[in-house]
């Protein structure tokens, strides 16, 4: 098995299967602990449909045959998994927030050894915040304790994130940041023509979206021989669009090599 990053690019919209029911509020995919992830069947959709494009040779082999001619594709694809988690404080940028439990999960997917950290401290990779109040909008983070991120167990990070820009929360908080962190858009629908009481107002409704520089880990494996595999890298190591609402600049993601 492969494991790969997926980096949020822009924001990126994925329905939750309860969406229908929602009425104007148009949430993001999570879990049942309220967890942000990729259905596998998301990604490969949108990967399959950038193929037929760019690698229409290869669709169904890599993806299998779709309508009359279903069959298995040579390329598996897990899902997308939450690793850090972008928060942005006006006049100081972004932080990435991630929990033992996302970095353990990326640990246990790559094959790695668990990550021998206290789950009850908050815990940062800038050295001039070590025993300081860090504030994160209107939440303040107390005697936050420094960890230096390259020193023994080596955090896991992508090489586009600074990494003395991260924050490691308690399990049981980190679902307060991705809220936080939530890029969120209220959207309207117009008539044509004003109705009877003079409003051009048909719908009004929120629309929220992963982050930019939100990052998930994903991974792939293959069935059997796969054909031409360095293409299937090439073509899988690159910029793709993934989810929803594309024509109002949702959706752009960048896969790279862990």
């Amino acid at each position: 098995m492969s494991t790969e990053w997926l980096i949020c690019q822009e924001p990126v919209h994925i329905g939750g299967a309860d969406s229908s029911s929602r009425g104007n509020n148009n949430p993001i995919f999570r879990l049942s602990d309220r967890t942000p992830a990729i259905p596998g069947s998301s990604l490969r959709g949108a990967l399959r449909e950038h193929a037929e494009h760019t690698h229409a040779n290869f669709v169904n082999h890599w993806f299998g045959g779709q309508d009359n001619a279903i069959s298995p594709g040579a390329i598996a694809l897990g899902w997308g998994w939450p690793v850090w988690w972008p928060v942005h404080v006006l006049g100081y940028g972004n932080w990435w927030v991630s929990c033992l439990q996302w970095l353990n999960r990326f640990q246990q997917l790559s094959q790695q050894s668990p990550l021998n950290l206290d789950r009850n401290k908050v815990l940062i990779t800038d050295n001039s915040l070590n025993n300081q109040t860090v504030y994160l909008r209107w939440l303040k983070l107390e005697k936050v304790q420094y960890r230096n991120p390259n020193e023994g167990q080596k955090l896991p990070v992508p090489s586009s994130i600074p990494s003395d820009r991260l924050i490691i929360v308690p399990d049981t908080s980190i679902n307060l940041f991705v809220d936080m962190g939530l890029v969120r858009q209220p959207r309207v629908s117009l008539h044509d023509e004003p109705d009877d009481k003079g409003n051009l107002v048909k719908n009004l409704f929120g629309v929220e979206g992963f982050p930019p520089g939100a990052v998930f880990l994903t991974s792939w494996t293959t069935r059997g021989q796969v054909q031409n595999v360095e293409e299937w890298e090439k073509f899988l190591h690159d910029e793709h669009y993934l989810g929803g609402l594309w024509s109002v600049g949702f959706g752009r993601i960048l896969i790279e090599k862990i």
